[in-house]
């Protein structure tokens, strides 16, 4: 496996299986990934968030209820085959993660899940953090994360690809 490691928070993964503005690169990173280029790094709270994320578009009608399982199916089989080819890796969530999230949780005055998120990233060593929250990208940025908005950022996030 060359190159670096890219983390992606809940709301870049989703844009994986739900088409909306960071979908495309969203699915650049996982070719890549696929590809053995780079690395996608997630924690294991992501997972779960995914799937939040995925019932509260099919509780609102914006996806159907077979689309919902298809696409619940589809993360999670995808999920494993990246795994299975080292092109994912889920970082389980540990006690010196939750300290470290408590520690930005209480600086920055976020949400203990985004705290998380930005606590991971940080103990992985990432080289960049993809998000397409713009509080928790500020955050990420005063921690002095290398943090694009997948929505927005599209040139500089390629740059860090290529």
């Amino acid at each position: 496996m060359s190159g670096q490691s890219i983390y992606m928070d809940t709301s870049s993964i989703v844009k994986r299986y739900v088409s909306e503005t960071g979908s495309e690169l969203a699915d650049i990173v996982y070719a890549k990934a696929e590809a053995g280029t780079r690395k996608i790094i997630t924690s294991i709270w992501s997972i779960g968030e995914v799937l939040g994320a995925l019932d509260i578009y099919r509780s609102r009608k914006l996806i159907s209820e077979d689309a919902f399982h298809e696409t619940v199916n589809a993360f999670l089989a995808e999920s494993e085959k990246m795994l299975r080819l080292g092109g994912m890796q889920i970082i389980p969530l540990t006690s010196e993660t939750l300290v470290g999230a408590y520690g930005i949780m209480l600086k920055h005055h976020v949400y203990e899940a985004d705290a998380v998120q930005l606590a991971t990233s940080k103990a992985s060593k990432s080289a960049i953090f993809l998000s397409a929250d713009k509080p928790l990208l500020a955050v990420a940025k005063a921690e002095e994360i290398d943090a694009f908005d997948i929505e927005v950022d599209a040139e500089r996030i390629m740059e860090n690809l290529t």
